[in-house]
């Protein structure tokens, strides 16, 4: 069985909002977006550890900003095929479909209905389903040491319920000699001087204060006197070639947690039940390559449906694109990019291609993205948004470079994930060798109006203009720009920026060249003449962009109100408005 769909109204984060699944989802986005709330929502359809007092909800579990009185949550099952759920859905079931809905209000208590459709829905007086059926989670929370002890306890009790008579009597014989060997050990360890005569004088006060412990001693012992007392208290240690070694830092301890916890799962396995999981933030205390690793082995690990939620692009580079469920806060309310999981995310994906890594899938992570050509730009513009006090991490900004002009596959991934953008590009001149004769045409334009075509509506007006025009960007080759073509130039740049693209005037060296941060510049690089230091500027350009602003990062407060910082004002003023829509 898999559960496709939730479909959630008025709780919490959610005013109305149907979000799919996979067997494997990842559930991503910013902190407080309701990644927890979207697990929740499942929990209280599901999972067993639920009283009914947390089944009957607060106030504050209602959504507040669109005052709702009525909490709804509908999750859609298909593929049910499981013997144990077939009878247990009996009538609420057909073609392997099966939808089971929570219900409440403020003024009453919560129901459950249970149907094949919406129109077959029928009230049921309790979720008696869970013994058939139940999610197993792990919480953010989790105290490491609490729940290896009890994972532990757990999957030891499993263990043993499991074993065949013949089994259980060859383990009887084996705690046997268990308690053999500590008699033995112990007589060893009291028959020892220096333990003897410690003990001595204890003894001989403990007679001196009772005749009742006259014919008692107390005694050193190994740890354990009792065998079964002992079994019963086994701890979990790393096995080293010489000794085993007791469990230590909490990276190691989550990993240690998680295998158990998956080792318990397998071993409880039956055919009376069917378990799904969900696991938050599981990359807890790992280092990036663990982290990445630890993507891989739930996903492989878990042959049932598994949800996991994270923060940490290591664990989205390792997942399917598909796969992923990335959550979203506009005008208050959460959102599911796409609706959930979606097979066009693949396509989209495939097309991002190599450019898919950890520095992209913190994109995922991202309220909006700055998209810039290179390296030189990131460090520009990162510096500059500290100088203006635009604190990118408090608003999850990202700046990111895509290698030079290849901005679309980045916008389609942005577009897909409901991620606000922006980009700067060149505003350069290329030539068209293969016509005859050779022609000139601003690269920059056509590389707008291609993005454009990606964006924006084929009726759009800027497109119409530029079917109208577009002629008008090419002349002779060594010859200056006709004004048609700087006209039509400065017309696509000014409406272009109205989709939250920005074309240099010529490039970002240029720029800043003919900037209030000229004579910074002429200072630092010893010249005179402003395409002298073009020049200069744009030979090594991160190199020589990471040396200036190390030491004149100051003066990049010139440039408020510039036309160069306009994209990241932009942007910032976006995120805002999505986040804080009366934001004054």
């Amino acid at each position: 069985m898999k559960i496709d769909k939730i479909h959630i109204k008025g709780f919490r984060n959610f005013d109305d909002e149907e979000i799919t699944f996979q067997s494997k989802t990842l559930i991503i986005g910013a902190n407080d977006v309701g990644k927890t709330n979207l697990l929740y929502a499942l929990r209280l359809l599901f999972d067993k550890s639920l009283n009914e007092h947390d089944l009957e909800l607060a106030d504050s579990d209602y959504n507040a900003y669109s005052r709702a009185n009525e909490i709804e949550i509908t999750v859609t099952i298909s593929d049910v095929v499981e013997d144990c759920l077939l009878s247990t859905f009996s009538g609420s079931i057909k073609d392997g479909v099966t939808m089971i809905r929570y219900s409440n209000t403020k003024d009453g208590s919560y129901r459950i209905f249970m149907g094949f459709n919406e129109k077959t829905l029928e009230e049921f007086p309790s979720r008696h389903y869970i013994k058939r059926l139940n999610m197993q989670y792990v919480d953010t929370n989790r105290d490491l040491f609490s729940f290896l002890k009890r994972e532990r306890n757990q999957m030891l009790t499993l263990a043993k319920d499991k074993r065949t008579v013949e089994i259980a009597q060859e383990d009887d014989e084996k705690t046997t000699a268990i308690q053999n060997d500590l008699n033995t050990i112990n007589t060893k360890v009291s028959s020892l001087n220096y333990v003897s005569t410690a003990l001595e004088q204890v003894n001989k006060e403990l007679s001196d204060l009772s005749i009742h412990n006259t014919d008692q001693s107390v005694q050193f012992i190994a740890g354990e006197s009792s065998a079964e007392k002992l079994l019963d208290g086994l701890v979990l240690a790393y096995s080293s070639e010489e000794n085993p070694l007791a469990i230590g830092g909490d990276g190691r301890n989550n990993q240690i947690f998680l295998a158990t916890w998956i080792a318990k799962q397998n071993i409880q396995k039956n055919v009376d039940h069917v378990t799904f999981y969900a696991i938050e933030e599981p990359e807890a205390h790992l280092h990036p390559h663990q982290q990445r690793k630890l993507s891989e082995y739930i996903q492989n690990k878990f042959d049932d449906q598994v949800f996991i939620t994270s923060h940490s692009p290591h664990i989205a580079s390792r997942f399917k694109p598909e796969n992923m469920v990335r959550l979203y806060s506009k005008n208050k309310f959460t959102y599911a990019a796409c609706g959930g999981c979606n097979p066009m995310l693949k396509e989209i994906f495939d097309e991002f291609g190599y450019r898919l890594n950890v520095l992209s899938s913190e994109t995922f992570f991202s309220n909006g993205v700055f998209l810039v050509e290179g390296t030189s730009e990131v460090l520009f513009y990162t510096s500059l948004a500290q100088e203006l006090d635009v604190d990118l991490d408090r608003h999850n900004l990202s700046i990111l470079s895509v290698e030079g002009i290849g901005f679309k596959p980045y916008i389609a991934v942005c577009n897909a994930l409901n991620i606000p953008w922006v980009l700067r590009t060149d505003n350069d001149i290329f030539s068209k060798p293969t016509k005859s004769p050779t022609m000139h045409y601003y690269a920059g334009v056509s590389r707008i109006i291609g993005i454009l075509e990606l964006v924006a509506d084929q009726n759009n007006s800027l497109l119409q203009y530029w079917s109208d025009h577009k002629a008008e960007n090419e002349w002779q080759y060594e010859t200056e720009a006709p004004a048609v073509a700087n006209d039509l130039n400065a017309h696509i740049k000014e409406q272009a920026e109205l989709f939250g693209m920005f074309l240099s005037d010529i490039d970002l060296e240029n720029d800043l060249a003919n900037s209030p941060l000229q004579e910074e510049l002429f200072q630092y690089y010893g010249k005179k003449k402003v395409d002298t230091l073009v020049k200069v500027m744009q030979t090594k350009k991160a190199e020589n962009m990471l040396g200036f602003l190390s030491e004149h990062h100051a003066a990049l407060k010139t440039l408020d109100g510039n036309k160069i910082t306009k994209p990241l004002m932009i942007l910032k003023q976006a995120v805002e408005e999505r986040t804080h829509p009366n934001h004054e």
